[in-house]
């Protein structure tokens, strides 16, 4: 593959990478597939270095004039441009110009816009595959009748309004046409992607029963969970500081022990807790969000153990406890459990391929960044920085 920097007046279009985001680059955890073949013996460069020699980059002067066009990568039949490896980051870039100097600025943000740039080749070298990989007898079609019901979809998502979708595209630096176009290169990566990662190796019962135990805590077993209403006397509520022989734990048991007879004459619980309760609940009836059991420390902690033999709907006598005196109404109590292998086997190999699946595309991705070689498109990454810096100087 050959790849040059060339001029270009006023490229247009190219603002649809935020599109790409959504899509290709979403795609990206099952994209890198296949880019280089046994006949890639050899790195190859992706920039040609004699026609970079020639381009003459903004110096970093702050003062520079915008240029009127720019300049744009070739890679194969392609062109990237200087705003679509600053779009993605813009709002980064505007972060960073905001709090530093350009030097700074520069360091920071030329990796970032290379970073960027690795992933619009790898995008580049994926399609290429994907078109050299499609049947000489495919039906074409079949694939335009798929991107229209793209097309379609996408109008759907306003209301069916054709020039409210239309006014959305341009919104995004595109139109229908290079919309259609990105949803059929979508669709033909995809296409390739899923037919190229295959997990050909059959799964054993003894790997699907190791694999359920390394992930059942995480996706099987569901934890108990402890429901009250809660009245909390806090003893030191009581005290009188001007009479200090009076008794703050008596007054506070004989008040606990009064509005638990009350609660048995039929009074409503909640309200109680309204007029009563010390507690951050109080308010709402003395109502907790439910607790996991072994959650709560001391000296709450005597509310879960005296729920361990309640049932549900009935109220505790008062419990005393560290300064506290509690009643408490059990409202809900869940016990833990755990799916069984046999319940969830066929979820458990869905998830071991596609777990097998990722590690061989991330492993593919690896490949293809460790091959794309931006040594000679120092002088782009340095003009995509110069205008990132310039724009924002503009923008504000």
């Amino acid at each position: 593959m050959q790849a040059i920097i060339r001029p270009v007046e006023n490229f247009t279009g190219m603002s649809i990478m935020k599109i790409k985001n959504v899509v290709i680059l979403s795609l990206a955890v099952f994209v890198a597939v296949w880019f280089y073949g046994c006949s890639e013996v050899k790195k190859k460069s992706d920039v040609d270095n004699k026609l970079l020699d020639t381009i003459e980059p903004p110096t970093g002067s702050q003062t520079l004039p915008r240029p009127s066009g720019g300049l744009a990568l070739s890679v194969n039949s392609e062109a990237i441009t200087a705003n679509e490896l600053i779009e993605p980051i813009r709002q980064q870039i505007g972060e960073l110009a905001s709090q530093t100097d350009y030097e700074q600025f520069q360091k920071k943000v030329k990796p970032m816009l290379g970073s960027v740039l690795i992933q619009k080749i790898g995008d580049i070298k994926l399609y290429e595959k994907a078109k050299a990989a499609l049947p000489e007898n495919i039906d074409e079609a079949i694939i335009d009748k798929i991107v229209e019901q793209e097309v379609q979809s996408f109008i759907a998502r306003y209301g069916g309004d054709y020039a409210a979708a239309e006014r959305a595209l341009k919104s995004m630096g595109t139109n229908w046409k290079e919309f259609s176009k990105f949803q059929r290169r979508a669709l033909l990566v995809q296409s390739f992607v899923s037919e190229e990662i295959k997990v050909d190796k059959p799964v054993t019962h003894s790997e699907l029963i190791g694999y359920y135990n390394t992930i059942k805590n995480d996706y099987y077993v569901k934890e108990g969970q402890i429901e009250f209403r809660l009245i909390d006397l806090e003893v030191e509520k009581f005290a009188d500081p001007n009479d200090p022989n009076a008794n703050a734990q008596q007054k506070t048991e004989k008040l606990a022990a009064e509005i638990s007879e009350r609660i048995k004459k039929g009074e409503d619980f909640a309200e109680l807790a309204k007029k009563y309760s010390n507690d951050h609940a109080a308010s709402n009836g003395g109502l907790w969000k439910p607790i996991r059991p072994g959650s709560l420390a001391q000296p709450f902690d005597a509310i879960e153990k005296v729920t361990e033999n309640m049932a549900i709907g009935q109220t505790s006598g008062p419990i005393a406890a560290e300064g506290h005196i509690f009643i408490v109404r059990l409202e809900n109590k869940q016990a833990s459990s755990c799916k069984p292998f046999e319940e969830v086997q066929g979820e458990v190999e869905s998830r071991m391929v596609y777990e097998r699946r990722k590690k061989m595309v991330d492993d593919m991705m690896n490949k293809i960044i460790s091959q794309v070689d931006l040594s000679y498109a120092d002088s782009f990454l340095d003009y995509c920085t110069e205008k990132a810096w310039q724009d924002w100087q503009v923008r504000g």
